[in-house]
């Protein structure tokens, strides 16, 4: 596909605008699955082309939109109109949920699978932050994590001296990144994200997706251990 970056095995990328969000500027990207059933599964949709939008029609029937984490509802709203009858899910509403207007939810993610997806995927709430209800994504046969904001590695941006200064004071600047370190800050309940990092370093997987940055294609386990030593202290 000439306009989607094939990720693994039934799993590709495409990259967005670069958004600007609480004074930085990010680059984006989205993330489409093939599930086994041959349905079109993408999460944190984002504006594209008309020739990447038919690429994507191309591979199957679009029928689950995904918004998992709160800063990425109001992307649901423009996808909606494009795919009315795609199923719209989403992470639990916070006080930084973003969101347009009125969107017609499926439901809400939690960590059971949902039953359309639960041959491709595992889940998880990564719980411990009232602000950040983040559900993060396991496909088995490709060994890939999918997550959006818990973890970034920002490029350098030429011009942008603020949004890079934020980017390497807040510890997601790339290559290496992290967690965020005002996410770190509203973790209140450290317990439950223990738990949550537990479940998580029980997947098998070696690949990591990425909403804002590179994404990791080895190694991504350990790079998630490191990325969460923070939270042994």
């Amino acid at each position: 596909m000439k306009y989607l970056h094939e990720f693994a095995d039934n799993i590709w990328l495409t990259d967005g605008p670069i958004v600007r969000d609480m004074g930085a500027y990010f680059t984006t990207h989205m993330t489409i699955v093939k599930l086994a059933d041959g349905a079109i599964w993408i999460s944190s949709p984002i504006p594209v082309s008309f020739a990447t939008l038919r690429s994507i029609s191309e591979l199957g029937d679009v029928r689950y939109l995904i918004a998992a984490t709160p800063r990425h509802l109001w992307r649901l709203d423009s996808w909606h109109t494009l795919f009315p009858e795609a199923e719209l899910w989403a992470s639990r509403p916070t006080l930084f949920t973003l969101q347009k207007g009125h969107l017609p939810l499926t439901g809400y993610l939690n960590d059971t699978p949902v039953n359309a997806w639960r041959a491709d995927f595992d889940q998880l709430v990564f719980k411990g932050n009232p602000l950040l209800s983040e559900v993060l994504f396991f496909h088995r046969n490709t060994q890939t994590v999918i997550l959006d904001d818990l973890i970034m590695r920002n490029p350098v941006m030429r011009g942008k001296t603020m949004t890079n200064l934020i980017f390497k004071i807040g510890g997601i600047q790339g290559p290496q990144g992290g967690v965020p370190a005002d996410v770190k800050m509203t973790f209140l309940n450290r317990r439950l994200a223990r738990q949550s990092l537990e479940r998580l370093l029980s997947w098998d997987f070696d690949k990591l997706i990425i909403a804002h940055g590179a994404c990791i294609e080895v190694g991504a386990k350990q790079y998630i251990k490191k990325a969460f030593r923070w939270l042994e202290k």
